[in-house]
């Protein structure tokens, strides 16, 4: 103990240290944080302010505007007038209407028989095969066949939706559900629960990750194949509205439709994967 003291009295600035480590450590963190979050939010405004200077700097005026390029303000000019216009939304419809089927669809389909075959290995042994080919065939080969089947009609397009998205729903839910844990369903049927219990509360819960995955592999695909079938073969809804505004050069409108189809796209994968996180939160929660 003398020793100690003796310590302790010839290096005070030590214990000082020592004594004020935890919260200066503190302190410094919640600094670094600080930095971090403003950062996090400056730095993508700012190179977005260079960027959109850049752009309208070289595409505006007499001697260095483009012809094909719109400049900045052309181009936020006509999202505000297609906005406005119930040309637009009238466009929108006729497209997502499709879409929200053939996505639904997707899902409703996917999801369960993703979930099903990753529990059977027999029936997945069977069918993966066919799964992967739907993954590595390309699915535009398929769209010819189907226009004759159907006709140039709603259910076309919808057919056309659901097949770009099926296999990228099927296949993280089966993976999810393959790799639940033996051990979990054992200590699950210890404890009484029957089949419907354990997918209820064991496999379904421990899939959610894998089944959010699918979901959001599924609508950018369904994405791609209304992009596609609209812009190849069906011209309606915002392929028309592309294609209309390309015929006349209304190169600012162009970029206005595909800039809110593109901000769509990424508001509802933000919106599932905040669904996902409050979900699984959830989930954590209860158990």
């Amino acid at each position: 103990m003398a020793s100690l003291h003796r310590a302790v009295r010839a290096h005070p600035a030590s214990s000082t240290q020592a004594g004020d480590g935890p919260s200066t450590l503190g302190q410094r963190w919640l600094r670094q944080r600080r930095i971090e979050r403003i950062a996090a939010v400056a730095l993508p405004l700012v190179v977005g302010a260079i960027g959109i200077g850049y752009w309208q700097a070289t595409t505006s005026g007499r001697h260095t505007g483009s012809v094909l390029i719109p400049s900045f303000t052309e181009f936020a000019s006509a999202i505000g007038k297609l906005l406005g216009k119930g040309e637009f939304w009238n466009a929108a419809w006729t497209s997502e209407s499709a879409l929200l089927v053939a996505f639904g669809l997707a899902v409703g389909i996917g999801v369960p028989f993703g979930l099903l075959i990753g529990r059977h290995r027999r029936f997945d042994a069977f069918i993966s095969g066919w799964v992967d080919i739907g993954v590595v065939t390309p699915t535009a080969v398929f769209m010819p066949m189907i226009i004759i089947i159907f006709g140039p009609t709603f259910w076309a397009r919808v057919s056309v939706m659901f097949l770009f998205a099926l296999t990228f729903v099927i296949i993280p839910c089966r993976t999810a559900s393959m790799t639940v844990s033996d051990s979990l369903l054992s200590m699950a049927r210890s404890y009484g629960a029957d089949r419907f219990r354990l997918w209820r509360e064991v496999i379904v819960p421990a899939s959610a990750a894998g089944i959010f995955v699918g979901l959001r592999q599924g609508l950018a695909h369904a994405f791609t194949g209304m992009f596609l079938i609209e812009l190849t073969y069906l011209a309606v809804g915002l392929g028309w509205l592309i294609e209309g505004y390309q015929t006349t050069f209304d190169t600012a409108d162009v970029f206005g439709v595909c800039f809110l189809i593109v901000a769509e796209a990424a508001v509802l994968m933000a919106a599932l994967q905040w669904v996902q996180t409050r979900l699984t939160g959830g989930l954590h929660a209860h158990r």
